[in-house]
């Protein structure tokens, strides 16, 4: 359920895409295996995959992380996320803190619809060669 008011949002976990990048060192802001994360997400892939969780979530994509240097526009935004409700009771069955939602979060965004179709995209050959040999000096 997206939210629009940011007033109940204010206490909920916040997740930015460099958390989960593995283009990113810790330095830079990764808070998960590099093995486990994901190349180059995007906050509304991240706010997709919450949305399938069924949870509250607000996509807010002006905001940009304070230790991103280049502000790339694929690099901006955070999602921030309901985990438990007011008298702390988690609100999912599986996730019941931040690093089980970002690593959640990291396995999911590989397998949306939007991932499939941009590697198959780069997948495919280019038609830049046509087939010819060059003939060298003999």
């Amino acid at each position: 359920m997206d939210v629009l008011d940011g007033s109940d949002s204010k206490k909920w976990n916040c997740i930015y895409p460099a958390y989960i990048n593995s283009n990113r060192s810790i330095k830079r802001g990764r808070r998960i295996a590099k093995a486990a994360a994901v190349e180059n997400p995007t906050c509304q892939e991240i706010g997709d995959v919450v949305k399938s969780l069924g949870l509250r979530h607000e996509v807010q994509p002006r905001k940009h992380y304070t230790r991103e240097l280049d502000r790339e526009r694929w690099q901006l935004g955070r999602v921030k996320v309901q985990l438990v409700d007011d008298s702390g009771n988690p609100l999912h069955d599986t996730i019941h803190n931040k690093d089980q939602l970002m690593q959640y979060v990291a396995t999911m965004i590989p397998k949306l619809k939007s991932r499939s179709t941009k590697a198959s995209d780069q997948q495919q050959p280019g038609s830049s060669g046509r087939g010819k040999k060059k003939k060298g000096k003999k």
